[in-house]
């Protein structure tokens, strides 16, 4: 946060230091609220582009976590035509799912940052919203950058809506999105447990979680992988 806060004008940092962070028992939540406890979109999103550039050469997950979430959803009997990622940066997981899963998989990537389009098969994308076009269309869902969410309940419950029957919600879990790592440029932490419930709750009546599986590691630390399936 020192080195984002460097890259920040005074009126940001002054709209950052007023902000509050919401806590219950599973998550906590960095509260980008205005005065009248709306988000404050514009803060939000040039903090997470700014955050974006700064990270631009980083990569969290290695190309063998979405090769063992691939052949997961192949071994479901599913042949995914098309599926989005959210917040992917350099746009490196739609190509490893686009070459784990075969030719016919169009697989694309959501990018906050105005750099987006640098990347390839990136739009410049909030996740928090859904393009209708999107609604009951997609085989997969996936994202290990949902931590950077603002109003994650908004997030989740859109991307479920995106779900055809029997399609796929992937969202990553480990040591990084538990509570206690939140601030301004990764807002939202919640325990593995929590994220399970709260899917569940948000997707009751489209689906259900099946399943938490090893993801294989970043770093030599695990990746959990919280898989939600819409009903078919």
């Amino acid at each position: 946060m020192r080195r984002l806060k460097r890259r920040l004008d005074d009126d940001a940092l002054q709209r950052l230091d007023a902000a509050q962070v919401a806590e219950t028992d599973d998550y906590r939540l960095f509260k980008y609220d205005t005065a009248d406890g709306k988000v404050d979109v514009e803060l939000y999103r040039r903090l997470q582009t700014e955050a974006n550039k700064m990270k631009i050469e980083n990569q969290w997950v290695p190309e063998e976590h979405i090769k063992i979430l691939s052949t997961y959803l192949l071994g479901a009997g599913l042949n995914p035509r098309r599926g989005v990622c959210h917040g992917t940066r350099r746009g490196n997981e739609q190509m490893w799912f686009r070459k784990h899963l075969g030719p016919e998989a169009d697989v694309f990537g959501t990018e906050i940052s105005d750099n987006a389009t640098d990347f390839p098969h990136t739009i410049q994308w909030d996740f928090h919203e859904v393009d209708p076009a999107w609604l009951g269309q997609m085989d997969l869902v996936y994202s290990n950058s949902w931590d950077h969410a603002h109003s994650p309940e908004v997030a989740f419950a859109g991307w479920i809506a995106s779900l055809r029957p029997g399609g796929f919600l992937m969202l990553d879990h480990g040591w990084n999105y538990q509570p206690e790592r939140v601030s301004a440029m990764d807002p939202f932490g919640i325990s593995e447990d929590g994220l399970v419930r709260m899917l569940n709750r948000l997707g009751e009546g489209r689906g259900s979680v099946v399943e938490v599986i090893n993801g294989g590691k970043h770093k030599e630390l695990p990746i959990r992988t919280v898989i939600y399936r819409a009903r078919g």
